[in-house]
């Protein structure tokens, strides 16, 4: 009975001990990177640069546009070669139009990557950097609403914002 019971004492002092180093806390990663106004230049950026890849593609669709009306409207005027050759013009310039598109999208995407990323590590490393400070040995992202439950003590998020100095 005795070994029961020491064992049982044991088990919740080893239990006691282990939860007590393990500290959890929590930060909206997403709401911080918004917070940095290095992103405000970043996302800036992206819009100079998918306001003119836009312009570029209109220009694209403009020109298909055109060679399709011009097909329609001298169809009848010309010979069945000449048809077959401004149909092959107008599906050139709709292959155009669709690897412009994923062209496009690949660029974007590659420069929000390269902005971005500095960006993310400065922030992970201020993260870092508050939780070693405060002993947490878990944070958790709650960007997506995935902690139900949680002290508000557990959030760094003021302590991010004082080590990046925002506001």
């Amino acid at each position: 009975m005795k070994y029961y019971y020491l064992s049982g004492l044991l088990s919740v002092l080893s239990f006691t001990a282990v939860k007590a180093q393990s500290k959890t806390g929590y930060v909206n990663f997403q709401e911080l990177i918004l917070m940095m106004p290095e992103t405000k230049v970043a996302n800036d950026s992206l819009s100079v640069l998918e306001t003119r890849l836009n312009s570029d593609l209109q220009d694209l669709v403009k020109e298909y546009t055109r060679k399709v009306k011009e097909l329609d409207s001298l169809g009848s005027k010309l010979s069945p070669v000449m048809i077959e050759t401004r149909t092959s013009e107008i599906r050139n310039a709709e292959a155009n139009i669709q690897r412009y598109k994923e062209t496009a999208a690949q660029t974007l995407n590659d420069k929000e990557h390269a902005l971005l990323a500095p960006i993310m590590d400065k922030a992970k490393k201020a993260l870092k950097a508050v939780a070693n400070e405060k002993g947490y040995t878990l944070v958790i992202d709650n960007s997506k609403d995935a902690v139900l439950v949680s002290a508000e003590t557990d959030d760094l998020m003021p302590a991010v914002k004082v080590k990046l100095g925002l506001k």
